[in-house]
């Protein structure tokens, strides 16, 4: 058993990025998605990580509580080092355009992610309390600079920044940090996005990021050396925005 424990929320590439760069520092992980995060937490374990998973719907906080607490008790710990939300919807980078969204859609896109993201939000601090935690939020930069065709996402994820900026000034009391990595489009892999209004094409490196990049932005958040930093945004787009 490790000394830290971290929770990762959202399982798919970028969350397993995070999850296997956290396993290489020395955190036990909980894996966290309301889909399957079994195969991801497997190809984690395998890579010499010690990871739980744990699925089913984010929708009420003190549900989400009821479920990590044995969870817990099974990883030997009674608190959490860390938590990182990293959870999308699974087409969030397909463009659809403003006016013909429908109501569902809407919802799906732009509502349930904030509602996701507030459900962990909420027990948080509870969780993150008798260690002096820290709390990340990986958000796609359509956040920061927003997007003709992504409205769903740009909306979810800046609504997602703002609550959590709130909790930043809430927490900072007790020690507690929160803090933001925005990767570009790119380093989700929505290559199809070339060319598009999210393509500004002003990146100062050659290369795109890649979910590994990401996940060593957050681990520099969690770095002791990083204790004094809170409401920060971490842009991983190389070298595009440049803001502020």
């Amino acid at each position: 058993m490790a000394e830290r424990l971290a929770i990762v929320v959202g399982a798919a590439a970028m969350g397993e990025a995070v999850a296997e760069r956290l396993a290489r520092d020395g955190y036990d992980l909980i894996l966290c998605d309301p889909r399957d995060p079994r195969e991801a937490a497997g190809r984690i374990a395998k890579a010499g990580g010690t990871v739980l998973p744990v699925s089913g719907p984010l929708e009420d906080p003190e549900e989400l509580c009821r479920t990590l607490a044995p969870v817990l008790r099974e990883a030997g710990h009674d608190a959490v080092d860390a938590i990182v939300y990293t959870l999308l919807p699974d087409d969030a980078f397909t463009p659809r355009a403003l006016a013909g969204l429908s109501p569902a859609q809407w919802q799906r896109l732009a509502e349930d992610p904030v509602r996701h993201g507030l459900t962990v939000l909420q027990p948080a601090r509870e969780l993150l309390l008798p260690r002096t935690g820290r709390f990340v939020l990986v958000l796609p930069s359509v956040a920061l600079e927003g997007a003709a065709d992504l409205v769903p996402l740009a909306t979810a994820a800046e609504t997602l920044r703002a609550l959590a900026k709130s909790a930043a000034r809430r927490w900072a009391a007790d020690g507690i940090t929160v803090n933001f990595v925005t990767p570009d489009v790119f380093a989700y892999g929505a290559e199809h996005l070339r060319g598009t209004d999210v393509d500004r094409g002003e990146a100062v490196f050659r290369e795109p990021s890649t979910p590994r990049d990401v996940a060593d932005a957050v681990s520099l958040l969690l770095d002791p050396a990083a204790a004094r930093l809170t409401g920060t945004t971490l842009i991983v787009d190389g070298g595009a925005l440049m803001t502020p």
